[in-house]
C-alpha cells in the first residue's frame, strides 16, 4: 500500500517545511551526517526495536513432573518466528532453570478449534459472505490430524458440525449458515468451550470468534464465560467486525483466556487477512516439554513457569505463567538435582592502544565507504524476504492493525528513519520528474528487490548520487588535484551515484524477466496438465506454486492471492501481465480472459497455450543459433585473431627487421 509522506519534523523551520535546503553545503553535511549515523546508531536501534513477543497458549500439567507448554513468538511486525530450538528458550519453574525438548506443535499436538460465526441480522449481505469465505479458509487450512466445530449463534446457539476432520463437512456447514435475529456471544462462547473441552489434554484448544455487535440475549455472563475458558486452558481469538463493537467486552473474553488476542476489523473485506494470520500463526506454535526437577511439592500447589526467547546470549522476550499441580501427582521423592550454569569469567581487559599518525584523508575516504556499506546492508538486509512473506504482510495491511487492543505496533528501523529520509530526498526533484507509475511499474517488474516505493527509490538514487560525490572528492583531496578535477570528480559522483540504483534495476528486470521465460513452458505444462486432470485454474496455479520456486510462481502466487482476496479476475490477470513486461505472459493473459467471456474449457486454452509456448521457445533457440556466429566474429577478430598473430609472427618479426636493416 502506499506510504504516506513523513509529517514535517519540529527541528525545521515552519515557513520551510517539505523544501530542502539550496546550501550545497549544507546539503553534503546533512547527507554525510545521516548516512554516518545510520552507520553507527543504526544496529543499536535495530537490536531495541526487534519487538519479539512471547505467548503462551496452553499449559499442561496433567501429568506432572513432565510439563508440556504450548508457545509462539512473534515478531514486531506480528510475523511468527520460525525455526527456534532448544537453545534459543530457557525455561525456568519457581526460579529453576529447566532442561527442555522443542518440538514444533502441528507435529506432536493437534488442535481442536471451535469456529464461532456471529449469524444476527447485522452480518446481512457482503459481511456474511466475506466472514463465511473467511472462516472456510482457516477451516480448510488446519493439519490432517486436527479438529474443527462449527458454532453459530444469534438469539440462540446451533452446532450445525461437531468436532470433526472432514473439511468437507464443514464447509459445507459454514455454508449453510443464514443470518438473522439477535446476539448472544457469552452462550456462543460457553458451548465452544463445551465442544473441545472433552478432547485430550495433549491437544491444542482453541475458540475463534466473530462478531459484528454488542451481547444482547445471552443467559451465561461474562464472569462465567471467562471462567470457564480459563477452567479449559483454551485460547480465546477475538475478530471484532465494524465499529458498533464492545470492545472492553471483547478485550476481556480474550484476556480471559490463555494466549488468546482480539482483533479488529473495520471492514468485512479485512477478515480473509485475519484469519490468515491465524492460520499461520496455529502451524508455526511450538511444544516445549521439561520434566520438573522439584524435590518436594503436594498436589494443589501453584507453581510458576517462565519462558525465555534468548538470542547471542541477550534474553529478548519473556512470560510468566502458573499452573496448579494435578491430585495424585504430587511429588515425595528427590527428583535429578538441578545444573547450575556455570558461571560467567570475566575476560581480561584489553590493553590500551594510543592512536597512531594517519593521514585524516584516507580516514575520511575509509569512513565514507564503511558508512556507504552500512546503508545499503541496512536497507538490503531490511528488504530482502520471499514474496509469499510480502504477500502476508500485503494481507495484513488490508486487514487493518493484527496486533492486540490496546496496544500499539512497533515500527522497524527501517520505516522510521530510512524510508523518511530518502522520501524528504525525493521531494524537491518529484515536481520535475515523470509520473511515479512508470517507476511503480519498473519496480514491480524486478520483483520489488527493496521494497520501496517511487519516491523512495528516487531518494535511493538522489543519496547514492551524494555518496558517490563525497567519496569522489575525498579521493580526490587524496591526491591533492586542482580544483578544477575536483569539480569534475564531484560531477561525476553525483551522476553515477544517481545512475546506478537505474542501472541495477534495469539488469535486475531483465534477469527476472528472463527468469520468468524460463519457467513459462514448464509452468504452462503444470497449469494444462492440471486443468485436464478437473482442477479448477485457481487449484492449476496452486499446483504451480506448491511444485516450484521461481520469480514466476512468487507472481502466480500474488494472483491466486488477489483471486481470494475478491480482485476482478481480469484486471488481476492484466496486472500480471504488467509486472512481468513480457509478450508470451500477455498472450497468456489474453487467451484466459478470452476464454473466460466465451465459456470457452479452460483445459483445451491451456493446452493450446503450452503447445504455443513449447513452438515458441524452439523458434527462440534456432534464432539465437542463428545469431551466435555473427556475434563471435568481433571478439574473434577484435581479441582472438590478434593473439594469434602475436603467437604466429612474433619469432619472424626480428628477422624482418635485420633484413629491411641489411637492404638499407
Amino acid at each position: 500500500m502506499p506510504r504516506r509522506p513523513p509529517e514535517c519534523s519540529s527541528s525545521w523551520d515552519s515557513s520551510r517545511c517539505g523544501k530542502w535546503p539550496v546550501s550545497m553545503s549544507r546539503l553534503l553535511a546533512i547527507a554525510l551526517g545521516v548516512v554516518f549515523a545510520v552507520g553507527l546508531v543504526g544496529p543499536a536501534i535495530a537490536l531495541a526495536d526487534d519487538g519479539v513477543k512471547l505467548n503462551l497458549t496452553q499449559v499442561d500439567p496433567s501429568d506432572f513432573p513432565n510439563v508440556r507448554i504450548v508457545a509462539s513468538a512473534v515478531d514486531a511486525q506480528g510475523k511468527p518466528v520460525k525455526g527456534l530450538q532448544a537453545t534459543d528458550l530457557v525455561v525456568s519453574e519457581s526460579r529453576r532453570a529447566q532442561r527442555i525438548g522443542v518440538n514444533l506443535a502441528n507435529t506432536v499436538a493437534p488442535v481442536a478449534l471451535a469456529l464461532v460465526l456471529d449469524t444476527s441480522g447485522s452480518m446481512a449481505g457482503k459481511p456474511f459472505a466475506d466472514a463465511k469465505a473467511a472462516m472456510n479458509s482457516l477451516a480448510q487450512s488446519l493439519g490432517p490430524n486436527d479438529q474443527a466445530a462449527i458454532v453459530t449463534f444469534n438469539t440462540a446457539v446451533s452446532v450445525p458440525q461437531q468436532l470433526t476432520a472432514d473439511k468437507a463437512a464443514l464447509a459445507a456447514a459454514i455454508d449453510r449458515a443464514v443470518a438473522g435475529g439477535d446476539t448472544a456471544i457469552f452462550d456462543a462462547v460457553s458451548a465452544a468451550a463445551d465442544l473441545i473441552a472433552p478432547v485430550s489434554a495433549r491437544t491444542r484448544r482453541a475458540i475463534v470468534l466473530l462478531t459484528d455487535g454488542i451481547d444482547n440475549s445471552s443467559r451465561a455472563t461474562l464472569a462465567a464465560t471467562t471462567a470457564k475458558v480459563t477452567a479449559l486452558g483454551a485460547a480465546v481469538y477475538v475478530i471484532g467486525l465494524g465499529s458498533d463493537l464492545d470492545r472492553p467486552v471483547l478485550q476481556a473474553l480474550a484476556d480471559g483466556s490463555t494466549g488468546g488476542a482480539a482483533y479488529v476489523a473495520p471492514t468485512s473485506a479485512q477478515l480473509a487477512g485475519i484469519y490468515a494470520g491465524l492460520s499461520e500463526q496455529l502451524a508455526t506454535e511450538y511444544v516445549v516439554s521439561y520434566r520438573s526437577d522439584i524435590a518436594l511439592v503436594a498436589a494443589g500447589t501453584t507453581l510458576e513457569v517462565t519462558l525465555q526467547l534468548v538470542r547471542a546470549g541477550a534474553v529478548i522476550a519473556t512470560t510468566t505463567t502458573t499452573f496448579v499441580v494435578p491430585a495424585g501427582h504430587d511429588v515425595t521423592a528427590p527428583a535429578v538435582p538441578t545444573i547450575e550454569p556455570a558461571p560467567n569469567r570475566e575476560l581480561p581487559a584489553l590493553p590500551v592502544i594510543g592512536p597512531t599518525r594517519v593521514d585524516a584523508a584516507i580516514v575520511g575516504l575509509l569512513g565514507a565507504a564503511s558508512a556507504l556499506c552500512l546503508l545499503l546492508w541496512a536497507l538490503v538486509f531490511s528488504a530482502t524476504q520471499s514474496l509469499a512473506e510480502r504477500e502476508r504482510r500485503r494481507m495484513k495491511d488490508l486487514a487493518g492493525s493484527l496486533e492486540p487492543l490496546g496496544q500499539l505496533p512497533t515500527r522497524p528501523f527501517r520505516d522510521r528513519v530510512i524510508i523518511p529520509f530518502l522520501q524528504r530526498l525525493a521531494r524537491p526533484l518529484q515536481r520535475f520528474m515523470p509520473s511515479s507509475e512508470g517507476t511503480r511499474l519498473r519496480l514491480a517488474q524486478a520483483g520489488d528487490p527493496l521494497d520501496l516505493g517511487p519516491a523512495e527509490f528516487m531518494g535511493l538514487r538522489v543519496a547514492t548520487g551524494f555518496i558517490f560525490a563525497i567519496v569522489c572528492v575525498l579521493v580526490a583531496a587524496l591526491f591533492k588535484i586542482d580544483l578544477l578535477l575536483v569539480l569534475l570528480a564531484t560531477l561525476f559522483g553525483l551522476f553515477l551515484g544517481y545512475a546506478l540504483p537505474g542501472i541495477v534495476l534495469a539488469r535486475s528486470i531483465k534477469g527476472r524477466q528472463r527468469e520468468i521465460q524460463r519457467a513459462l513452458p514448464a509452468a504452462l505444462d503444470m497449469l494444462a496438465l492440471a486443468a485436464s486432470a478437473g482442477l479448477t485454474f485457481d487449484g492449476a496455479v496452486a499446483q504451480v506454486i506448491d511444485r516450484w520456486h521461481t520469480p514466476l510462481s512468487d507472481e502466480l502466487r500474488r494472483l491466486l492471492v488477489e483471486f481470494r482476496m475478491g480482485s476482478d479476475r481480469r484486471t488481476a490477470l492484466r496486472g500480471l501481465a504488467r509486472r512481468t513486461g513480457l509478450a508470451d505472459v500477455a498472450r497468456f493473459v489474453n487467451a484466459i480472459v478470452q476464454a473466460d467471456s466465451l465459456g470457452v474449457p479452460i483445459s483445451k486454452v491451456l493446452t493450446e497455450q503450452a503447445v504455443e509456448m513449447r513452438t515458441r521457445r524452439r523458434q527462440r533457440a534456432e534464432e539465437a543459433a542463428r545469431k551466435a556466429p555473427v556475434k563471435m566474429l568481433f571478439p574473434m577478430v577484435g581479441l582472438i585473431f590478434p593473439a594469434l598473430f602475436v603467437v604466429i609472427l612474433g619469432p619472424a618479426v626480428p628477422r624482418f627487421l635485420t633484413l629491411f636493416a641489411n637492404a638499407h
